[in-house]
């Protein structure tokens, strides 16, 4: 039963990791070929997940020890700005929450300053693929850009499931409108290449 465990897991965080590494040009078919595996898998990850039990601290145990930790990526890059070294509630890269749990994370953010314009304000939005955006960190003008290490709050989904935490960097002087720029003008959330994590809903 172990064994069955750790297979399933580990196909799907290596799938993570093939979308996270993937460039923008292929983020779409990506995306694709995930929704494809998770709807393909679903059933058996449910069956996987339930065996482990309700002990969110044996869970959140398991993901930290488990040796896919490596695949994901330890940094992301999206135009001048970098993300990295994802803490979730004090766990590397993926935290297993209950529906609609706050979830304390820090990341390390380094926007450069030499791909910014002087006067214009930055900010990294942060959300969740398929559920949106939540806030925003390193909100500074160009001009003093630098790296930081960033606290956030993000709130877990309401359904069970496993999801995508995924980033863009939006020019805006308000928060509400950089928020909004979570989608694109083609209706395009941020790419694949931009996942840095994971929240893993029981």
């Amino acid at each position: 039963m172990k064994n069955i465990k750790m297979k399933v897991l580990t196909s799907l965080f290596t799938a993570f990791f093939c979308i996270a590494n993937v460039n923008t040009g292929w983020a779409k078919s990506a995306d694709n070929a995930i929704k494809g595996f998770i709807d393909n898998i679903a059933d058996g990850l449910k069956s996987a997940v339930d065996r482990l039990g309700d002990n969110l601290a044996a869970i959140q145990d398991y993901l930290d020890n488990y040796h896919w930790k490596g695949l994901i990526q330890d940094e992301a890059t999206s135009g001048a700005v970098t993300l990295k070294h994802l803490q979730l509630n004090g766990h590397s890269k993926a935290v297993v929450a209950r529906p609609g749990e706050r979830i304390q994370g820090t990341v390390l953010c380094d926007l450069d300053s030499k791909q910014c314009a002087s006067l214009s304000l930055y900010r990294v939005v942060l959300g969740i693929k398929g559920k949106g955006a939540q806030t925003t960190i390193g909100n500074e003008l160009g001009i003093i850009a630098s790296e930081s290490l960033e606290n956030f709050v993000l709130i877990a989904p309401s359904e069970p499931g496993i999801y995508q935490i995924r980033y863009r960097l939006v020019e805006s002087f308000a928060k509400k409108a950089a928020l909004e720029a979570w989608v694109d003008e083609n209706g395009h959330e941020p790419s694949a290449a931009t996942t840095i994590g994971i929240v893993l809903v029981k």
